[in-house]
């Protein structure tokens, strides 16, 4: 597990959630993995109080470049961290657009963390529910 996984947990994931999600992202077995990742696909763990619910447009890219441009006006770098359930861009680093592409072409389950602990974006399954996740200081 990494600092942008072990932030995500800590900041956005329902306390009594955290737990869990540590165990299967910190486990060497890829299943354990995998089984996180999917509970990313309905937005049960997720602790509301740091959600913001963006209206609902199912799968439309273009709307991809507005919500990059609100996350970056909140302070998310070029490069952000991405943990997804079958998305290839799983545990890899790329430019926040493209992350944002991705997810939206895979339509499974995803968090984009733009500032360990301070900003993320939720995907979910198909893109039925999104939300820009954050804690200011």
């Amino acid at each position: 597990m990494n600092e942008h996984e072990e932030s995500f947990i800590t900041a956005f994931i329902s306390t009594e959630k955290q737990d869990r999600y540590r165990f299967l992202l910190g486990s060497d077995d890829p299943k354990r993995r995998i089984e996180c990742l999917d509970r990313l696909n309905h937005c049960r763990d997720l602790n509301e109080k740091f959600a913001t619910w963006l209206p609902r447009n199912p799968r439309s890219t273009t709307r991809n470049a507005a919500i990059a441009a609100m996350l970056r006006e909140r302070g998310s770098p070029d490069l952000v961290y991405v943990l997804a359930c079958s998305c290839p861009a799983d545990g890899q680093t790329i430019p926040l657009l493209e992350a944002m592409d991705q997810t939206t072409a895979a339509g499974w389950g995803t968090i984009i963390s733009c500032v360990p602990g301070k900003l993320a974006y939720y995907f979910d399954e198909e893109g039925a529910r999104r939300a820009i996740l954050e804690r200011k200081s």
